[in-house]
């Protein structure tokens, strides 16, 4: 489960109550605060360890993994906490259900809010009406994709690019990599004075989140953590295509389609 951005605020009653009831709480979140907050609500809660000692995160993962699966063949009842949505970007949350049913034992997830959701309400998005674009920036480099410039698009973990350890914001060098090879493949899609926004999530109520706008020209230069967003505004929307709203009945006379359209 997933205790959302905002912990207690954002988790829902469903997965509150999985903490409370599990034997064993494993539990991988962002701050001290929220970790006293699992703890109050299971004294059995256990801190899934996360080592800055230079190993690649996906070990560290695996690790996490090998830990839940542990007590999960132990024949305890276990709640695996993360932070945000455990279905976003948290691998350890992926595998281990899909060990469990490997292994024959009954395991579910119970949805979170993500930095998206976060991003989408506080900048005033709705994805029903231009859709939408979701990419992890690494893979969206190194996996080269068809992007549609009409389509806003999300760009998650931007001060991770390149990086198969933990963030290290003393390390200059590879921010600026990263984000230099960024700007130069959104600048072959879109004007270098385009304007996106650098977004942060607000993990505590009373803080707002950071939304700097910046152009994709200027994207090497930025101020990034492990938490920044890009959000790309499409170009313009879609255009209509008059043969389908006509097929549709949904053309007027003199009209090309409704104005919600």
């Amino acid at each position: 489960m997933g205790t959302g951005i905002q912990w207690g605020g954002q988790t829902t009653l469903a997965a509150r109550g999985a903490i409370e009831k599990a034997d064993r709480v494993l539990f991988a979140v962002a701050d001290s605060l929220a970790s006293q907050w699992v703890l109050g609500l299971n004294p059995r809660a256990e801190q899934l360890s996360y080592p800055l000692d230079g190993r690649r995160r996906k070990r560290i993962y695996l690790d996490m993994v090998e830990r839940i699966m542990a007590e999960v063949e132990a024949g305890h009842r276990v709640c695996a906490v993360f932070y945000g949505h455990p279905g976003v970007l948290t691998f350890p949350a992926h595998e281990a259900i899909r060990r469990a049913r490997s292994e024959g034992f009954s395991a579910r997830m119970l949805p979170g809010v993500s930095s998206i959701d976060c991003l989408i309400a506080d900048l005033g998005l709705d994805p029903g009406q231009d859709g939408c674009q979701v990419f992890e920036a690494t893979l969206f480099l190194t996996r080269p994709r068809v992007v549609d410039v009409h389509t806003p698009m999300f760009l998650c973990q931007i001060g991770m690019i390149g990086n198969l350890g933990s963030f290290n914001p003393s390390n200059q060098e590879r921010l600026r990599r990263g984000l230099a090879a960024l700007g130069e493949a959104l600048c072959l899609l879109f004007p270098r004075t385009h304007e996106a926004v650098i977004y942060e999530a607000s993990t505590l109520l009373v803080k707002p989140p950071r939304a700097d706008r910046i152009a994709l020209g200027d994207l090497e230069d930025a101020l990034v953590s492990e938490l920044s967003t890009l959000y790309v505004p499409p170009i313009g929307r879609a255009p209509l295509d008059a043969r389908m709203l006509a097929r549709l009945g949904m053309a007027q006379p003199n009209e090309p389609g409704p104005a919600s359209h």
